[in-house]
């Protein structure tokens, strides 16, 4: 009985689970997606790249810009899809909801020679918003393009649109509350549909400046320095107005990350300073500071710098050994001798059982060629010998007047002056000897 049971409960699941997989595999059925992506101008935009968020696979647009696939859908979840530029495989620039409305929709990518180019060409481009504060749409708030005089209003519904261009920001100007500036950029990534601008009242809420979690950009300070090098070009601007130094900036985040109230603190110059309170006004949101666990308001101040950039120094080139020069002696030593020439020339060779003293006075009253061995020469410069006109006498120091005295009463003479007193007398004797003629043999009488 049992068994019976078991086996009963085991066909139960088994079927369960079967009909379970088999309603899963309906749900997951393959959908068909056509995005085709457009630059803001509608050209094509060939080369984008399409991941699709927890597979590896990439799709590429082709020459009309269309990226066509197939990607299981479920109806209680839809994955997302991200687009890169091929130069740039790790920033994402865009995100899209692979849903039942984006099967077959159009997407506006600009990449950055676009935008070179649009701003030389001055082209301009409708701007759509809404603006909302705490969830609650701001009217007749103002909006202009700055440096352009075009200006435009919110409705009822705080929805609005401008005559954009890509060199300008806009700003965006409501009563009591906050002044907003914006980039182009923003409006660019959502052309079809108006960008949610969210406003922050003055004064709504206390701002603080110490808490215990500091507001943040995305990615740390490393990042937010290179967002500050590529959108306000410091180096260029330091090359050109040749000046150096930190634009400081302070600014509010908001309890959402927004940036409020740009203002500069210490100025550098008046082109270095807009180009920093430009930089800063259109930043992405930061992370908000914190204090017991609650988002709050927070000044922050940071530094914007401006450095020329450092020329590239040459490597290093090694130092040439110095040649070294080679003399007349040298070259006689360095040549060799043909042996037969020593035959019937008159240069004498000097043999270690010929000195080289006696090799000289000989062969000068012949010849005036002496060739001498490397050795023997090299030997004789690294010791050279001191003729008797270049000798030094060594005079024995002189002694104290005491001990010259005892010595001089007790008779007690210096051992070199006795040794040439009786070198003397000898010295003599031999010249005398020498001088004296032999004596004659005696004369014998012949008988």
């Amino acid at each position: 009985m049992k068994h019976l049971i078991y086996i009963l409960i085991g066909f139960t699941f088994f079927q369960t689970t079967a009909l379970s997989l088999k309603a899963s595999s309906l749900e997951e059925k393959k959908q068909l997606f056509r995005i085709t992506v457009l630059n803001t101008g509608g050209d094509p935009q060939q080369g984008i790249i399409l991941r699709v968020v927890g597979y590896s696979n990439e799709y590429v647009s082709d020459e009309q810009g269309l990226i066509e696939f197939e990607q299981s859908a479920d109806k209680n979840y839809a994955r997302t899809a991200n687009f890169y530029l091929p130069t740039d495989k790790n920033k994402s620039l865009k995100s899209l909801r692979l849903d039942e409305a984006a099967q077959d929709t159009i997407i506006r990518i600009d990449r950055p020679e676009d935008l070179v180019k649009f701003k030389q060409s001055g082209r301009t481009f409708q701007a759509k918003g809404i603006l909302k504060e705490g969830g609650r749409p701001v009217p007749h708030a103002e909006i202009s393009v700055q440096g352009t005089g075009r200006h435009s209003f919110s409705d009822k519904n705080g929805e609005f649109t401008i005559e954009a261009d890509y060199s300008h920001l806009i700003m965006v100007r409501a009563e009591s509350m906050e002044n907003k500036y914006l980039d182009s950029e923003a409006f660019l990534q959502q052309p079809d549909r108006p960008l949610e601008i969210r406003m922050v009242k003055k004064g709504a809420d206390r701002v603080y400046h110490v808490v215990e979690k500091m507001p943040e950009y995305p990615g740390g300070m490393k990042a937010f320095f290179n967002y500050i090098k590529r959108k306000a070009h410091t180096s260029e601007l330091a090359e050109k107005t040749q000046k150096e130094g930190a634009v400081m900036i302070q600014f509010v985040v908001e309890k959402d990350g927004s940036i409020t109230s740009p203002s500069i603190v210490r100025g550098l110059d008046a082109r270095l300073d807009t180009a920093a309170l430009d930089a800063i006004m259109v930043m992405p949101d930061w992370i908000p500071a914190q204090d017991h666990g609650i988002s709050v308001r927070c000044k922050y101040s940071v530094p914007v710098p401006f450095k020329r950039p450092q020329p590239v120094k040459p490597a290093p080139v090694a130092p040439k050994a110095p040649q070294q020069s080679t003399s007349v002696k040298d070259s006689m030593l360095v040549q060799p001798i043909p042996t037969d020439s020593l035959k019937q020339d008159t240069m004498l060779l000097a043999t270690p059982k010929t000195p080289v003293d006696s090799l000289l006075t000989d062969s000068l009253k012949k010849d005036t060629t002496l060739v001498v061995p490397a050795d023997s020469l090299l030997l004789k410069q690294a010791t050279p010998s001191k003729t008797p006109s270049e000798a030094v006498e060594v005079k024995p120091k002189k002694r104290n007047f005491l001990v010259r005295f005892f010595r001089w009463l007790f008779g007690i003479k210096d051992k070199e002056t006795t040794e040439k007193e009786e070198k003397e007398p000898k010295e003599a004797q031999e010249v005398q000897e020498t001088l004296e003629p032999e004596p004659a043999p005696p004369i014998t009488e012949e008988k």
